[in-house]
């Protein structure tokens, strides 16, 4: 916030993440906090280089990297951008005495988004490439770093207004071959003819989508490259073809915004940018990971487990949270915060728990970084439906919930059908498929991938070349599957009845056998999915490591799931790998089935290997299994966190501690210890189940450490149960709900931040005064469940 840091506590922060397992930190100077102008450091002044210097060196003795965007908030641009140097506006009017039109440049006032303090400015044109190499040259030689200190650049989600650009008309009419200004009318919304209005926004909206990558994303990547550096870009929020965009950088990333709901998979935004990244063989593909999850400090960590499952099934290996504020060691709690985040910082309670998911991702992440992607299919995106489908002439293509430039599309219902089904996919457009050859009978991808078929679905608009390259693919033994239909027609306005012609001639050319529904038509060609996996509830992906064929499975239903399955490879040794746990294990097996028992919201890595690995058995949690509850009485030790600590209790029913009677649990956000010594003359080893948590749990049994549990089961299988006495010790966090609600009731104001302060989730003025109490701490029932011999 406004660079109002000091080595001391950048020093402190910096070591407190990596201890938790943060492997690197993006810098994105802010607006600032109200009073505090004492400390700010102005944001690419020399003092700004010399503490970003500081702070890269702190970083590489810790072993962390560190990115930084272009720009200070976002938006690229500065106060030494000029004023015609920024965005533009198309404005067409209409001279009703002469019935002409004509089209005017009119000045977008787009300015930097939430800047810091020397990073106020204009925001520049995006669609203009002299600009942008004229802007990221100034912002290189004021920032005064040495080539390569940097590990990436980084531009958040395109949150640019500008739809026009001074060259606009020359560049609309080399690339779409014609004037626009003869149609200006249809911008000014005096045309009847549907399909003509189509064929014009379509051409308007693609010049835009590729000025976008040839004016903007791709210098900024060649830019990066140049000064040593990486450059990560979110593509999303581009009126743009986003595969493309999100091809033409060297990490893509994605997001989640807003609440992901329990059973959902909702991933086909997300595979995007996984896609790009598979398709053109990139290595890395990140996300911004727990953006509005829920409202402040409400966030679970099974929200956040429920969002990093959907990531790595999105293909997503390389998480970043956005969004941990800075905040010096003096100020009061909550310290300083950003208005749109999950909070993942040390003043959240949840913080000393989070190393152990920190870890979950990293065992997962490691994996998914070192293996190669093994994917079924290429999904065509007919993103010129999506450039001549209704609605403002300048479309965003974000990723809200169910966005419309995805969801009103065929491909969507195709989407969900496949990975139904049991397929794996991803998608790629009219530029990366052009570059696509055969090998074997395979496709394969600019990136060295191979993929078993391509599926088009229901298109209306296909460039003749996309078709005529499909149909070379075709010929060549690909195997080429059309869902319902062959495409329609050609995008755009230009001689488009010749070019629909040639694209009729060129339907001809495909077999009958490869139109219908392309989930019956894959299976008898030979494209089998993974029927036994889908049948069952489970989602997967699939890689190769070190020449074993590995399987990332997904439970991400409400329930749990307990099921023997044939994988699609057959082995002699089938592995576990448990990224909560780090366990690895040796699967049930009979002739070609495996056992596969996962909770809700768990994963497991199944990696098939015909080497005799020596590792233990699976332990599965058997039905009819003997239950014990665990009864007597609870000592409850309220440890750390705030504001104060209540009293310690002893509890004979569990309950929310909030309800105990003691004034102070209503307020309390932090961590307590709940003990119980109990009698047992059962076998040693059991299945814990601490029934309802709220709102996560680290477990000890007889001193030794079984792991945190972050839900939404929280259970753990002992192994150390003793005859006779034994002590069990839970030590339960919540969120800071109660203690942020407490604060607002008593008119603490704490909210001091410029700009946009602080906002709930709708963007309104946050106060959690009129909360109601959430209730915290270990619910129960805890049972044992176990067998006897």
């Amino acid at each position: 916030m406004d660079n109002a840091v000091d080595r001391k506590n950048l020093s402190r922060e910096l070591r407190e993440m990596a201890e938790a397992g943060i492997g690197g930190v993006e810098i994105t100077p802010i607006y600032g906090v109200k009073g505090e102008d004492e400390r700010c450091i102005e944001f690419l002044s020399p003092e700004f280089t010399e503490i970003l210097e500081f702070t890269i060196d702190e970083t590489e003795k810790l072993g962390m990297g560190v990115d930084l965007p272009p720009g200070s908030g976002w938006r690229c641009g500065a106060p030494f951008v000029p004023e015609e140097k920024g965005l533009w506006n198309l404005n067409v009017t209409h001279n009703e005495e002469d019935g002409s039109y004509s089209l005017q440049a009119l000045k977008n006032r787009d300015k930097v988004k939430r800047p810091a303090k020397g990073g106020e400015g204009w925001a520049i044109d995006t669609f203009n490439k002299e600009i942008t190499e004229w802007y990221l040259g100034e912002f290189w030689k004021r920032l005064g770093l040495e080539p390569g200190k940097l590990r990436c650049f980084f531009h958040d989600s395109f949150e640019y207004t500008g739809d026009y650009t001074t060259d606009f008309l020359n560049e609309f009419k080399n690339r779409r071959g014609y004037d626009l200004e003869d149609y200006l009318y249809v911008f000014a919304g005096d045309c009847e003819d549907d399909d003509l209005i189509a064929r014009i926004k379509s051409d308007y909206r693609e010049t835009l989508s590729d000025l976008v990558l040839s004016s903007f994303i791709q210098p900024m990547t060649a830019w990066a490259n140049e000064h040593g550096s990486l450059n990560r870009n979110q593509a999303h929020g581009s009126p743009g073809n986003i595969l493309d965009l999100y091809a033409a950088c060297d990490i893509p990333e994605t997001e989640f915004f807003r609440t992901i709901r329990p059973g959902d998979h909702q991933i086909f935004i997300q595979k995007f940018a996984s896609s790009a990244a598979h398709v053109g063989g990139k290595k890395l593909v990140s996300s911004e990971s727990f953006t509005w999850l829920n409202e402040h400090w409400t966030v679970t960590p099974t929200d956040m487990i429920r969002a990093t499952n959907r990531f790595f099934l999105a293909g997503i290996n390389h998480m970043f949270f956005h969004g941990t504020c800075y905040s010096p060691d003096d100020a009061p709690w909550p310290g300083w915060l950003f208005y749109a985040s999950t909070q993942l910082n040390n003043r959240n309670p949840l913080w000393p728990e989070l190393p152990g998911l920190f870890k979950y991702i990293e065992r997962t992440q490691s994996i998914l970084q070192e293996a190669e992607p093994v994917t079924d299919l290429l999904v065509y995106w007919p993103y010129h439906d999506v450039a001549a489908s209704d609605g403002p002439i300048f479309k965003h293509l974000g990723v809200g919930a169910q966005p419309e430039w995805f969801y009103a599309q065929p491909v969507a219902e195709l989407s969900e059908r496949l990975l139904q089904s049991g397929f794996t996919f991803d998608y790629i457009s009219d530029e990366q498929l052009s570059l696509c050859t055969i090998s074997g009978d395979k496709i394969l991808t600019p990136g060295g991938i191979e993929y078993q078929a391509v599926v088009i679905p229901e298109t209306s608009y296909m460039p003749v070349q996309t078709l005529l390259h499909l149909s070379q693919l075709s010929s060549e033994g690909a195997i080429v599957v059309f869902d319902d239909e062959l495409p329609k027609s050609v995008p755009g306005n230009f001689h488009w009845r010749i070019r629909e012609e040639q694209l009729n001639t060129l339907k001809s050319t495909f077999s009958e056998d490869g139109i219908g529904i392309a989930t019956e038509i894959l299976q008898h060609k030979n494209t089998e999915p993974e029927k036994e996996l889908a049948q069952n509830g489970f989602f997967h992906l699939k890689m190769k490591l070190q020449n074993d064929d590995v399987y990332l499975v997904f439970n991400l239903q409400v329930k749990p799931k307990d099921t023997w399955v044939k994988l699609g490879t057959s082995a002699q040794n089938y592995v576990f790998m448990d990224p909560m746990t780090g366990k690895i294990t040796r699967a049930s097996k009979v002739g070609d089935q495996i056992r596969i028992q996962l909770n809700p919201e768990q994963i497991i890595f199944v990696r098939c290997t015909n080497s005799d690995l020596k590792v233990p058995e699976h332990h599965y949690l058997e039905t009819g299994l003997k239950k014990h509850e665990l009864k007597g009485r609870w000592k409850l030790e309220f440890r750390d966190g705030g504001p104060v600590y209540p009293g310690n209790v002893d509890l004979v029913n569990l309950q929310s501690w909030t309800k105990i009677g003691d004034q102070e649990t209503r307020r309390f956000a932090g961590t307590a210890r709940y003990s119980l010594e109990f009698d047992w003359d059962g076998p040693s080893s059991a299945w814990l189940d601490l029934g309802k948590v709220l709102d996560c749990a680290a477990i000890k049994l007889n001193g030794k450490d079984f792991g945190t549990c972050y839900g939404p089961e929280f259970s753990a299988l002992v192994d150390n149960l003793q005859q006779g006495k034994n002590k069990l010790i839970v030590e339960v966090t919540n969120v800071a709900a109660n203690r942020i609600r407490d604060l607002d009731r008593r008119g603490v104001e704490w909210r001091r931040f410029e700009d946009i302060n602080f906002v709930n989730i709708d963007y309104q003025p946050f106060d959690a005064s009129g909360w109601d109490i959430r209730d915290a701490g270990l619910l129960g029932p805890v049972q044992f469940y176990f067998s006897i011999d």
